[in-house]
């Protein structure tokens, strides 16, 4: 049905059912996609819970890749740890931070495919979906990636170096990167998690993008030059996610 205070603006709402519906006419769509076809999916900002729970039903099973920022990060960990969608969240985390809960993220649902992949019961591509090989999360500050070693996905540094820039680029509203016009706000070194006796790592402006290897994957994390004099916003994390993507398929 369609409710709205103006002809102008109407505002769609789905009727009980509809959405859920809809989400798994999509899965079965995903499901029965060539496993060769990289799929992507970019988080939004949900304060709905049961919107999040039929995406973690549906959607991201079968996703290889997933984008979000620095909010939809936790709030998806916390749906996947048992938890409620938080409200408020940290505008500014620490490097050690994010990457800590980008490794829980990719364990969880990675175990999830692994434990839905051994069920005898299930036959279906539909039920089993994907393990997740690619984690992109950008923030104000700073860009990190998470890539399973042996993926599709190429050129990471690369990828990370050019979401970084182009995150610059799309808020100034220039394709020329102005150094009077931004400002690092990430810190001179950081640690890679919040474990004791966990590595730190400086930021060295020759080579701003670090990447190492950790268990079945790499990571990397870039600095982004925050634009102080912002021409736009919308539409920031869909062309950071994108400019990342297009070095990687």
């Amino acid at each position: 049905m369609l409710a709205s205070k103006s002809h102008r603006h109407p505002v769609h709402f789905f009727i009980p059912g509809e959405r859920e519906a809809v989400l798994s006419r999509l899965e079965g769509l995903l499901s029965t996609s060539s496993p060769q076809i990289g799929i992507h999916f970019e988080m939004a900002s949900f304060v709905d819970e049961s919107i999040v729970d039929d995406l973690l039903h549906h959607v991201i099973p079968h996703a290889d890749s997933l984008g979000m920022n620095e909010q939809e990060l936790p709030n998806l960990l916390s749906l996947l740890k048992g938890s409620n969608i938080t409200v408020l969240s940290d505008p500014n985390p620490r490097v050690a931070t994010v990457l800590d809960q980008m490794r829980e993220v990719y364990r969880i649902l990675n175990q999830r495919h692994k434990d839905t992949s051994s069920d005898s019961n299930l036959d279906s591509a539909k039920f089993k979906g994907k393990p997740l090989t690619r984690l992109h999360v950008h923030t104000l500050a700073f860009q990190a990636m998470i890539v399973t070693h042996g993926s599709q996905w190429k050129n990471t540094m690369s990828a990370i170096a050019k979401a970084s820039l182009t995150a610059n680029r799309h808020v100034c509203g220039s394709n020329d990167i102005d150094l009077s016009k931004a400002r690092l706000i990430m810190d001179d070194s950081f640690s890679v998690s919040h474990r004791a006796g966990s590595q730190r790592i400086p930021l060295q402006e020759t080579r701003p993008v670090s990447c190492w290897d950790e268990d079945d994957y790499q990571i990397c994390v870039a600095p982004v030059l925050v634009c102080t004099e912002v021409y736009q916003t919308a539409g920031g994390g869909d062309n950071i996610s994108a400019a990342g993507l297009v070095l990687q398929i």
